[in-house]
């Protein structure tokens, strides 16, 4: 009997360590987040010709509710500041103008 509880006991243990290095992996993950984050903000900050891409690279790659609204006041304070020539030219700088289209 004894040896069924020891057996039980370092399973437990083995659960706990997994959770624990869980944790640890998750916490590291939001940190690589948070500093790339950061980053994105300052090239927005630094380098306004870039907004436009920036813009479309939210657009396309936030999908879930929360971080759209999470987004929403960033994405109106960086749009803001989009150099007046960066409006006309489009977010897709490889796709050809349609008059260089052959049919």
């Amino acid at each position: 009997m004894s040896n069924i509880k020891t057996l039980e006991q370092k399973k437990q243990e083995a659960l706990d360590r997994a959770n624990r290095l869980q944790k640890q992996i998750e916490k590291k993950l939001n940190g690589q987040k948070f500093v790339l984050g950061g980053m994105l903000m300052a090239i927005a900050k630094n380098e306004p010709d870039r907004i436009p891409q920036i813009l479309a690279d939210i657009d396309k790659y936030v999908t879930r509710k929360a971080d759209i609204s999470r987004l929403e006041g960033f994405k109106s304070e960086i749009g803001n500041n989009v150099p007046k020539d960066s409006l006309s030219s489009s977010s897709e700088p490889n796709r050809p103008p349609i008059d260089d289209i052959n049919f």
